[in-house]
Order: structure tokens, then sequence, then C-alpha cells
């Protein structure tokens, strides 16, 4: 079957051309990375690898720990200027994969700036990327994952075939879906699903791995002070919780345990917007949002200078916690109103 047939055609001749004339990559993902920027980094590397090519895996920061299974013994570091810097200046091209906006690339920004190096964006999200010189950017499609999974079919399909491409790739669109519960999860999503299955992934396996190894104890810790501290307001649409974690790190809590925590607020029922604070030592405040898929979420991320999806964003405060609160949880009462007086 022609993945044509799910009615998807993009324009990868320019990328496919650059993958073919050059030797020497690094990619990327955006910092705090999630299964989708690094199952979509693993399985082009990946196939890369396979045909001869030099890949570097260099992200701003750490996997979360229910991450760790899918790279390979250092397959994927953590970028020290000190240490690879010289790396990314040798390189010929550089992907950034699922970063939304060019500074979620961390503590990388400064030294790609000034680095002569084709610079390129993989991506589903909109936002500013204008640094980057070729942007292959779909915000229609359901993931990244999706698209370098497109991307692969089209350079050669049979890679996909191998279940160390696929298993990645799979991550990358199960994550990103909700677990193909997202109203994103559209035929295309069903169909890649379906070829990487057909490659040997284990669906169960996957979502074991990513979602319910989660649950640690210091996970319910985070969990009991979340509900602790829950607010409600707009008639109980919307709800948030503030969270220090330095109050929680020594009763043996980690940042692994703070993952996902607004999906959690967004589950309960009548909430449409779930918003989840943290704060930790002296570092800007860590703001996540979830609709439940009315209230576009993301026009609130960006006054706070964030993105992300319609449903699903995220930004960082420069203020203490409760400041920080109390500014975006009154411009998320005001998208609520907005949307109720244009209803």
């Amino acid at each position: 079957m022609d993945q044509n047939n799910v009615g998807v055609k993009r324009g990868w001749d320019t990328l496919k051309t650059i993958l073919h004339e050059h030797e020497s990559f690094v990619f990327s993902t955006h910092s705090e990375p999630d299964a989708d920027g690094v199952g979509s980094e693993l399985g082009l590397a990946r196939y890369l690898r396979s045909i001869g090519k030099k890949v570097h895996i260099l992200n701003p920061s750490p996997l979360r720990l229910n991450l760790n299974f899918l790279p390979d013994k250092s397959e994927i570091q953590v970028y020290n200027p000190d240490l690879h810097v010289q790396v990314l200046e040798q390189a010929e091209v550089f992907i950034a994969f699922d970063i939304g906006n060019f500074d979620r690339l961390d503590r990388l920004c400064p030294d790609l700036e000034t680095t002569d190096i084709i610079k390129i964006s993989i991506d589903h999200h909109p936002g500013d990327k204008s640094q980057f010189d070729h942007r292959f950017d779909y915000p229609s499609a359901s993931s990244t994952g999706v698209l370098v999974a497109d991307l692969i079919g089209e350079l050669d399909a049979a890679y996909l075939e191998q279940i160390q491409i696929a298993e990645p790739l799979y991550a990358a669109i199960m994550s990103d879906t909700g677990n193909f519960r997202y109203n994103n999860t559209d035929p295309e999503t069903f169909y890649t699903a379906g070829r990487l299955v057909a490659a040997g992934v284990k669906p169960y396996d996957l979502y074991v791995k990513i979602y319910e190894d989660l649950n640690t104890p210091g996970r319910l810790l985070v969990l009991q002070r979340l509900l602790s501290e829950l607010h409600y307001d707009c008639d109980g649409r919307l709800a948030w919780s503030l969270i220090n974690f330095d109050e929680l790190r020594n009763l043996g809590a980690t940042t692994d345990d703070l993952h996902s925590l607004s999906d959690f607020i967004r589950s309960i029922k009548g909430v449409e917007i779930g918003v989840s604070f943290t704060k930790m030592d002296s570092q800007p405040t860590d703001v996540s949002f979830r609709s439940k898929g009315q209230i576009p979420i993301n026009t609130v991320a960006r006054q706070f200078n964030g993105g992300g999806h319609a449903f699903a964003a995220g930004c960082r405060v420069d203020d203490s916690l409760e400041a920080s609160g109390k500014a975006v949880i009154e411009a998320c009462r005001l998208v609520i109103q907005e949307w109720d007086n244009n209803a």
C-alpha cells in the first residue's frame, strides 16, 4: 500500500538531496526531551548510520527516566560546549526535531548561531525558527515521528521494516497522540503505526515503559502534593496546582516525577483547562497547559514567551511560583471568557 493513499504528500525533495549529498550530521531536540523528539531523532539517525553517514545526537538536557530504554548506550549525549562545540563545527548539517521555537535548543543556541553549518528544522509545531536555513514544518501532522516515518518512507521504505528504526518512531507517534487518544490521531497516524507494528513493534511493551513505569514512590508524593494544592475557577472549568519541587526533593522525589502533571489535572471531570506550575531551586517557574480540545491554550503560553499546540503548550516564567501562578491563571480566565463570548 502506498502512503499516498492516506492523502499525504510533502515536499521532502530538498531535504532528501541534503541527506544524500552530505556525510556528517548533528541532531538535537528541545530541552527536557519527550518521546516525540527523541524517537524522531533516533529513527532518522539510525537510518543515516545504516547507509554509512556519521550522526551525533547532542541534546540540551538529559532524558527522562522512562525514555532511557530508547537509545543504545552513548547514542545520545547531553550537549556540553567544552566537549562538543568542535563536533558541531566539524559537522556539515544540523537537524532539530520537534523544537517549536529555536530557543528551546537551550545551551546549543549560542554555538549554532555562530557556526557555519546547514541548519534544518523538522517539526509539527508552529514557532519562531527563522534561524534555520530550511524548515520542514507541517503543523497538521500528528507528531514529528509521523513526519520522519514519511521521510524515511520516501528515502527507502524498506528501512521502516527494521525494528531498531520502527520502535523509536512508534514511541514518538504514540506519545504525541496520547496513545492514539487525542484528536490529532488521523488516518495517517494509524496507517504509519500499522506499518511499524508490522515491523515487529510490541505496542503494549512500549506503553508500559513510557506510561505505566512512571508511578514511582516519588511520583506518588508529587501527585499527593498536586491534589493538596489543587485550585479551581470558572465554575470548575479551570484547574491548576502549584508545586515547589524543593520541598519534595528531600522526601525522595526526582525531576522525572514531575512529568505529565497537567494531563492529570485535565483528566478531572468538568475541567476544560488544566495547568501545572513547578518551581525548583533558583530556576524559572515551569508552566504546562492542557486543554480538553475546545479552548485553545497556546495563546496563553505565547504571552509568556512559550508555545506549543492549541491544546498542549508550555512556557517558563521568570518569577516566583505564586506570582507566576497569579499572572498565568488570570490570562487563562480571560481566554475562557473570550471563548464564552464568541460561542
